[in-house]
């Protein structure tokens, strides 16, 4: 089967994944024999990850733990730079905000225009202080 999923959802520019073939192993057909096999593999260095599914569709991977670590590391370096990026460009819009001196929106309202990650922030914000207000 040709794959050309993109393995982030399509949120990064860029991160369309080239054509490749993969094996799907039918959930009800997997067996301890093929972890075994791939656990040997993964200890003398291959990284061939086992692709399990059911009708031909594939699922979940068993990776190498080392591919594992790396695959963490780089969502979270893109989550920092995501982040690093949302705080920057929150602060450029407040300060432009208060050199302006008009009526603007709200924190919440200036955090939603930012896309998904300030959507997410709003929505955090809003949670936070309506606890507040209850304690």
């Amino acid at each position: 089967m040709t794959r050309n999923d993109n393995a982030h959802g399509g949120s990064s520019p860029g991160a369309e994944l080239p054509k490749f073939s993969v094996n799907v192993v039918p959930t009800d057909q997997l067996r301890h024999e093929e972890l075994a096999t791939v656990l040997n593999l993964y200890r003398r260095g291959q990284i061939t990850p086992l692709i399990f599914g059911d009708g031909n569709k594939p699922e979940a991977a068993i990776i190498p733990f080392a591919a594992f670590v790396r695959l963490m590391k780089y969502d979270h370096a893109a989550h920092v730079h995501a982040e690093a990026d949302f705080q920057a460009e929150l602060s450029h819009r407040i300060q432009e905000s208060d050199a302006s001196g008009e009526a603007g929106m709200t924190v919440e309202e200036l955090a939603e225009s930012l896309g998904p990650l300030g959507q997410q922030w709003a929505d955090d914000h809003r949670a936070a202080q309506q606890k507040k207000r209850h304690e």
